[in-house]
């Protein structure tokens, strides 16, 4: 198929290309005007540049194309303001619609996130492809909820086979500009960040890629798949890295009551200050004491993919944080002498 990616070189976007071109597609690039495209050099696509804000640059970009994987979003949690997290997400999906309507495109494979079902309140409980986030207040997690709704009206209407694919956290190689899920690992590394009470799945990039270049041809129309890993308490995690790599994250012993009330004071502070908070209210609202448990067994199914382990997925992540120059000189050369290099990082 010749395949319309929105958002191609970022970093789910540069292994979905890669994907394609390994099955045989013939990948149109859609990519900002001056966007970094490291994560694509090299490789035979057509580059189409505009905004998917702008419906006309979408329009150009589809004609001609079977398919369309959309990629494109902002993936930020910490904003000045919602709308310019929400609105590029809900006029993007809108602009993808209908230019796939103008040309008749029939196949829509749409990235929406974890984000859309929420967490759970309890490890016994995982969430699944038939929950959605009803109460978030990120505006990151906003965007995802009300774009991937919109995404689902807009298949309805146009009579388009819709595939939704959820992440959860992604992490690994090829994430230049490093995105929040690959932060959270740095900063654990250079001890900046914390663990905290609560539970996450973390899944490898190549892994989520390869569930979207399948959902071309496999998947139900309007379906939802979770696409992620092994469910496991934060704290977990950090053991995980300590054991890896002999530098063991800070831990927020905190009950959820406690964390919310130091995040409104840090918030506050920083605002005073004019600094940019570490983290906000409403992301510790979405996270702290939750759990994002999922029931990945549909996506492992239908879509044939078999994620990693977290252990390998955290191996090759650190490995790519530490090459890129994103660890402290001493965390660094300390991974170096304890992290197994794996056979792709």
């Amino acid at each position: 198929m010749r395949v319309l990616v929105t958002g191609a070189n970022g970093h789910i976007g540069a292994h979905v290309v890669r994907q394609l071109i390994v099955e045989g597609h013939e990948v149109v690039a859609f990519v900002r005007p001056r966007a970094d495209l490291r994560g694509l050099e090299g490789l035979n696509v057509t580059f189409v540049r505009g905004d998917v804000m702008n419906a006309q640059a979408v329009l150009k970009a589809a004609e001609g194309c079977d398919a369309i994987i959309h990629l494109a979003a902002v993936y930020k949690t910490i904003a000045r303001t919602a709308e310019e997290i929400v609105e590029p997400a809900v006029k993007g999906a809108e602009n993808i619609f209908s230019a796939a309507h103008a040309h008749g495109i029939k196949r829509v494979v749409y990235t929406s996130s974890v984000a859309s079902i929420g967490f759970s309140w309890s490890p016994d409980q995982m969430r699944t492809a038939d929950d959605w986030n009803e109460d978030a207040k990120n505006p990151y997690y906003l965007a995802k909820t009300l774009s991937e709704k919109r995404a689902q009206a807009l298949a309805r209407d146009y009579g388009i086979h819709l595939v939704v694919i959820c992440p959860a956290l992604v992490i690994g190689p090829l994430d230049y500009r490093v995105t929040p899920s690959n932060q959270l690992v740095r900063d654990w590394l250079n001890g900046t960040g914390q663990t905290y009470p609560g539970g996450l799945n973390m899944v490898d990039v190549e892994d989520v890629a390869r569930a979207h270049v399948h959902a071309l041809t496999r998947g139900e129309s309007g379906r939802r798949y979770i696409v992620g890993a092994d469910n496991l308490p934060v704290r977990e995690i950090g053991r995980m890295i300590a054991r890896l790599t002999g530098i063991k994250p800070l831990h927020l012993p905190f009950n959820r009551g406690v964390t919310l009330a130091v995040a409104r004071v840090v918030g506050g502070l920083c605002r005073l200050l004019g600094l940019t908070p570490p983290f906000t209210y409403d992301l510790v609202y979405e996270v702290a004491g939750r759990y994002a448990y999922y029931d990945t067994t549909e996506a492992r199914q239908v879509l044939d993919i078999s994620p990693r382990p977290t252990e390998e997925a955290l191996v090759r992540a650190i490995h790519w944080l530490k090459d890129q120059g994103q660890l402290k000189p001493r965390v660094a050369r300390r991974i170096e002498e304890t992290l197994p290099v794996p056979d792709n990082v």
